[in-house]
């Protein structure tokens, strides 16, 4: 499993991974791959633009049910790290698992500081994210 693969631990045997384009018509491309899915069948999508809510409208628009999202840190291409999106979870990972990265020497002092506002503000971490997951089930 390659490093932009990391996602797949989290899908269901069978899924059907849709990946959410660029574009004016993107979301409504989504919705209508997932529509076309039989009931119960599990689908995944894939959101890798930055602090993008567009798999979130995807699952909203389709009727994916049980959808579980997930903000891929620090993104979906090189995620270390897999949250759901929720305050708690988010709370959690910024304040326990959310570090500099080795290595840095005069960077240290803004990676730092960057790191003290997510921890003081979790919720930016969701926005900041370059990637989104979300697992449900076609209705």
């Amino acid at each position: 499993m390659t490093q932009g693969q990391r996602w797949r631990l989290l899908a269901p045997a069978g899924s059907v991974v849709i990946g959410i384009s660029s574009g004016p018509l993107a979301v409504r491309h989504a919705v209508a791959q997932v529509r076309a899915r039989p009931a119960g069948s599990p689908v995944i999508l894939l959101d890798h633009r930055r602090g993008s809510l567009r798999a979130r409208k995807v699952a909203a628009a389709s009727a994916l049910a049980g959808g579980r999202e997930y903000v891929a840190l620090p993104s979906l291409r090189a995620a270390i790290v897999f949250v759901e999106d929720s305050p708690n979870a988010l709370r959690f990972a910024c304040r326990s698992l959310v570090t500099p990265p080795p290595g840095l020497t005069w960077t240290h002092g803004p990676a730092q500081a960057g790191i003290w506002l997510l921890r003081r503000c979790p919720r930016l971490a969701s926005r900041l994210a370059a990637g989104r997951v979300v697992i449900g089930r076609a209705a």
